[in-house]
């Protein structure tokens, strides 16, 4: 499936966000919040890929990591395979929007937002943020990421709803204290009575950090 894209009405876009869905959904279960952000900043572009491999869990939708007989063991290691694919997917998405890696802000949702943190935990490189909606690490770092240096610090947003029954909330609340420990400027959101989604409450949550950050 070809990734969905809503173009800067720049040549050079202010900023790059890469969005990524959760397990078994497709580009498609981002497109109403990519809609509303392009839509408050039409200086950005905004670019939902799919996937690396067809969901084992669901027909219709994709994943970026099998979950079929995934544990609190095994699930850092499912991550790890596809992480060298992972970063390359986010460099070559830069280079073709004209943006420097600094200019990139990672937005994922559950799945996409295990991708995404574990991301932070290894690059050298700086992004200018992250979001992330109802996920989690997939483990805690346990030391400060690469990049988490005076000049390069990656700041992120974690948003959750308190009624989640997938990803319970606490793993957002345990990211927040391990990265906040870590010198990681991470701001913490939960949303009572939210379950497993993206919800329109979330929309300026998301707007304000991006003001913060672009």
């Amino acid at each position: 499936m070809p990734a969905i894209q809503f173009t800067s009405q720049n040549s050079t876009p202010e900023a790059l966000i890469l969005m990524f869905h959760g397990v078994g959904a497709s580009p498609e279960s981002l497109r109403p919040l990519a809609e509303f952000l392009h839509r408050t900043n039409p200086d950005l572009e905004i670019r939902i890929p799919a996937g690396f491999a067809p969901s084992t869990i669901s027909p219709a939708g994709f994943q970026w990591f099998d979950v079929i007989g995934v544990t609190e063991e095994n699930r850092p290691a499912r991550v790890q395979q596809v992480m060298p694919v992972f970063d390359q997917l986010i460099r070559q998405q830069a280079e073709s929007a004209g943006v420097s890696l600094d200019k990139v802000v990672l937005l994922g949702f559950s799945q996409g937002t295990i991708m995404s943190l574990e991301w932070l935990k290894q690059s050298p490189d700086a992004v200018a943020g992250i979001i992330g909606i109802a996920g989690r690490f997939a483990e805690l770092p346990q030391q400060t990421p690469a990049c988490a240096t005076p000049v390069c610090t990656i700041p992120v947003c974690l948003i959750h709803g308190e009624a989640d029954q997938v990803i319970d909330s606490t793993y957002a609340q345990q990211s927040h204290q391990r990265l906040s420990e870590l010198g990681i400027p991470c701001e913490l959101n939960l949303l009572p009575d939210t379950p497993h989604s993206i919800t329109q409450a979330m929309y300026p949550l998301m707007t304000d950090f991006l003001h913060k950050i672009i």
